[in-house]
């Protein structure tokens, strides 16, 4: 039985909704099929058929609902303010009871996703090739190429002077496997800047993959796990993927700490200064996933840091918001318009003769170093604190 005061709080969203079609040129589905059940005012329709009974929970209505990206660019340009991604989860709930649609069970167990992407970019690619998705994690695992191992869990203390702080480290559940230089270079930033930090073994999964696959009660039992989890005393939990620090936002109640992402603690936080770093007289491609763009609405904490890199160039990539078709696991499930969603930014980044592409979710990472890895291209793809740290003048450890 539904919860009354969520389903008044599903149909107070809907009403919101006045059917005036600005969502419709923003949504990457939309976009490509210009079919209006493949854009969000068309999946709210939907969504108002499926909670009031009038239409079917069959295999048409998951179709649509479970093609969106939950991008959540259309929240950005509404001016009803429908909150848009709220009820995308609260549909695929109702549509899904008691049940996972997806790749969920693999993708949303920390152990068995990191088990499955050691063990796809450790087998050839021949062995993979007749299990589909296991063919397409292999190739999307073995795209991103580790720039080192994760640090040892534990805690770290800065390399000189009295603590500013002490901090928690949230990497996510696949950062250790697919990110572990990443998650390296964080600590060191932040030792640099001062702080003590924490690095906990056996993170969980922030929960915002059983969320989107309308697993409610999974993504409260991960989120109750984080929260107990990051129960030390300190004064911050600094989250290092773009895509989780949007969900760890969401928590209710919310983590014992204030969380923040990455690169907005060390701009706030950091003191760091031009004279901290190395300069780079280089050109780069910046990819700012749609979780920043949509969600944080355009935070420049990113381009801001890397700007502190003397002579620096920094190029964006595709339309600010536009999702690059990572999605969470929605390349794995969905890789053909995925990979269409994907064309437009390895292209540019191709044609712009870009090296070095950057990008704060390691999803959107995987992803598009998957499509760079198809056209043959020699183009490294890192997390921005990778490079931020690679410059940093304090080569401590």
């Amino acid at each position: 039985m539904q919860n009354p005061d969520a389903e008044q709080a599903i149909k107070s969203g809907l009403d919101r909704c006045v059917k005036c079609g600005m969502c419709l040129p923003e949504c990457p589905t939309y976009r490509l099929e210009t079919n209006e059940n493949e854009s969000p005012r068309g999946r709210l329709a939907l969504i108002e058929g499926l909670i009031s009974g009038q239409l079917p929970r069959d295999a048409a209505m998951a179709g649509h609902l479970d093609s969106c990206l939950a991008c959540r660019r259309c929240e950005r340009v509404c001016p009803s303010q429908v909150p848009y991604g709220r009820l995308i989860d609260a549909a695929r709930e109702r549509l899904y009871p008691g049940q996972t649609p997806r790749l969920g069970d693999l993708l949303r167990r920390p152990a068995l996703l990191r088990t499955g992407l050691r063990l796809a970019r450790a087998i050839p690619e021949a062995l993979s090739r007749p299990v589909p998705p296991l063919h397409r994690l292999h190739a999307t695992a073995r795209a991103l190429t580790s720039t080192g191992p994760a640090p040892t869990p534990g805690d770290y203390a800065p390399f000189t002077g009295r603590p500013r702080g002490r901090v928690g480290l949230f990497a996510g559940c696949i950062g250790r496997v697919q990110q572990g230089g990443a998650i390296a270079s964080a600590l060191r930033l932040l030792r640099h800047c001062g702080f003590n930090v924490w690095v906990p073994e056996a993170q969980p999964c922030c929960g915002a993959l059983a969320r989107h696959a309308g697993d409610a009660d999974g993504a409260e039992r991960l989120a109750t796990r984080s929260r107990a989890l990051f129960s030390r005393e300190m004064d911050a939990v600094v989250s290092l993927v773009s895509g989780c620090g949007v969900h760890l936002d969401d928590y209710r109640p919310p983590l014992p700490a204030p969380h923040l992402d990455i690169h907005r603690f060390l701009l706030e936080r950091g003191g760091l200064r031009p004279s901290d770093f190395s300069p780079l007289a280089r050109s780069v491609a910046l990819h700012s996933p749609c979780s920043v763009e949509n969600v944080y609405r355009g935070a420049q904490w990113v381009s801001t840091l890397l700007e502190l890199i003397p002579e620096l160039q920094i190029e964006p990539v595709g339309v600010a918001g536009q999702c690059c078709g990572a999605a969470g696991d929605y390349m794995l499930r969905r890789p053909q318009t995925a990979a269409r969603l994907r064309s437009p930014l390895v292209e540019q980044t191709l044609d712009n003769g870009h090296t070095l592409l950057l990008t704060a979710n390691v999803g959107c990472a995987m992803h598009l170093a998957a499509g760079l890895r198809e056209h043959g291209a020699q183009v490294e793809v890192l997390h921005p604190v990778e490079l931020l740290a690679r410059q940093l003048l304090d080569r401590a450890t």
